[in-house]
């Protein structure tokens, strides 16, 4: 794509060249926004376009603010990679962006992301797409395009298989075999932390197995259920509830807990500097979260009745 280039590394482009092609948004152009941009469009930052193809990455809206303008031309910088690369640059634009994307195109972005990359983490995905590692968790589990790799790739590049019990026994074997190698060289033949080498030496030194024995717990027996009696779990430490923690997953659904706990202290500040154009959006958004946690609420409390009426 021809364009003339200025000294600061943008190159200033057809408008007429550029092409739309990665689209991460549901709704329509958002004209509004668009015309917000077009009255303050000198002082907007050059658009992210993929060199090879033309294909605007980042700017779809300032584009539009262009042609409102009559511009024929726009400032650009320019992407080299992949398709895929391009589309993870893409995401990471708007997740920051003066108009973000919104909670569902960004679970939609991190389905797309799973499916292209099955052995990335939870928490690289949601690093990317500005989620909870939770959320992106049940994306994968809850979907039927997403394959389920033995290993995952993370936020700082290693590759940590999803049974930690096969990596702690290869590391055993590796110990046994070389009783004297440092731990900071097996961690880098097998991509893992030279802290899980050093547990696994430590175990192995005790006489212990490589792999923590998991704990069986016991049912407790159902407390009867009073609609009448009130309580909160405002002052309750899920991730240190032994009850919760012994359950497959437990880890990471008392963590779930501690992350979407909110107070009034979390949201008071921010109500009176919302941008006006936002506020539907969270009123929506607010409103959609809150039935999610009334039927979590309803379906434990269907739960914890059906349960007694068994005991009865």
């Amino acid at each position: 794509m021809a364009g003339h280039r200025v000294a600061d590394g943008t190159t200033e482009v057809s408008v007429s060249d550029l092409k739309l092609g990665i689209l991460l948004r549901f709704a329509e152009e958002d004209v509004e926004h668009a015309q917000s941009l077009a009255s303050r469009f000198d002082d907007c930052p050059p658009i992210l376009v993929d060199q090879s193809t033309a294909t605007v990455i980042d700017g779809a809206h300032r584009v539009l603010a262009a042609k409102m303008l009559g511009r024929e031309t726009i400032f650009v910088r320019y992407f080299t990679g992949t398709r895929e690369e391009a589309f993870v640059e893409a995401v990471k634009a708007n997740v920051a962006h003066g108009k973000p994307l919104t909670l569902a195109e960004r679970e939609a972005a991190a389905q797309k992301l799973l499916e292209m990359h099955d052995d990335w983490s939870d928490r690289l995905v949601a690093h990317i797409c500005g989620l909870s590692d939770k959320t992106v968790g049940r994306l994968r589990k809850t979907s039927a395009e997403v394959p389920q790799s033995s290993a995952r790739i993370g936020r700082d590049g290693r590759v940590r298989p999803i049974d930690t019990r096969v990596l702690r026994n290869e590391i055993a074997t590796a110990l046994r075999a070389k009783p004297d190698a440092k731990a900071a060289d097996i961690a880098r033949s097998m991509r893992t932390s030279p802290s899980t080498v050093r547990d696994v030496r430590k175990r192995l030194q005790s006489g212990d197995l490589p792999v923590r024995a998991e704990r069986k717990v016991r049912a407790a027996r159902p407390i009867p259920y009073r609609p009448s009696e009130r309580g909160t779990s405002a002052g309750v430490d899920w991730t240190s509830d032994r009850a919760i923690l012994a359950l497959p997953g437990g880890g990471g659904f008392a963590d779930w807990l501690a992350q979407t706990r909110i107070r009034s202290t979390d949201w008071e500040p921010h109500v009176a500097q919302i941008p006006l154009g936002r506020i539907p959006q969270l009123i929506q958004e607010g409103k959609s979260r809150a039935a999610e946690w009334t039927n979590f609420a309803n379906s434990l409390e269907e739960r914890f009745k059906q349960l007694n009426r068994q005991q009865a």
